[in-house]
């Protein structure tokens, strides 16, 4: 291999791992955001066409994410907001030009009445895109465990991945 071949292969690495570090911010945007009621802030995280889409529910464009987030009749703002603790783990990363997907748990711990528990844990597929060299969330196919579709629709990527 060149010297020049070996440069662009560590370049790409390098780009490669900048852009997981980038997503992996996204991520940790979305959960303080939403923990700390930053409604507007988690919105602008997601593509103009963003989809949340929920074992029974499904919101899509900015509109609906922002009444998921923000209307004092949903359960975040009511149940969850300034009580809550969104964890993204065990993410699988993969970068696909200005297309990017991620694949892992996340678990919400919620303080009721000063007693901790868990709210929600589930299996998520994350889908993002880069617009003017920010990644964004476009997609978020999100299951819970052990579920009907667990182990299978939601767990795809990883299962072909390298």
């Amino acid at each position: 291999m060149t010297v020049e071949a070996k440069l662009k292969a560590l370049e790409d690495r390098v780009r490669d791992l900048e852009d997981q570090g980038q997503i992996r911010e996204v991520l940790a945007r979305y959960g303080f955001n939403a923990d700390l009621g930053r409604s507007q802030e988690w919105v602008d995280l997601w593509t103009g066409d963003g989809v949340y889409d929920l074992d029974s529910r499904k919101w899509t464009g900015r509109e609906q994410l922002h009444e998921l987030i923000a209307s004092p009749t949903e359960p975040h703002k009511r149940d969850v907001e300034n009580r809550s603790q969104h964890n993204v783990l065990n993410l699988f990363i993969r970068i696909e030009g200005d297309r990017a997907w991620a694949e892992g748990y996340s678990v919400v711990v919620l303080n009721k009445d000063g007693q901790f528990g868990l709210w929600t844990c589930g299996y998520n597929h994350w889908d993002f895109e880069r617009h003017d060299g920010q990644w964004l969330l476009q997609r978020r196919y999100r299951r819970d465990i052990g579920g009907k579709e667990w182990g299978g629709k939601v767990i795809s990527s990883y299962l072909t991945a390298k």
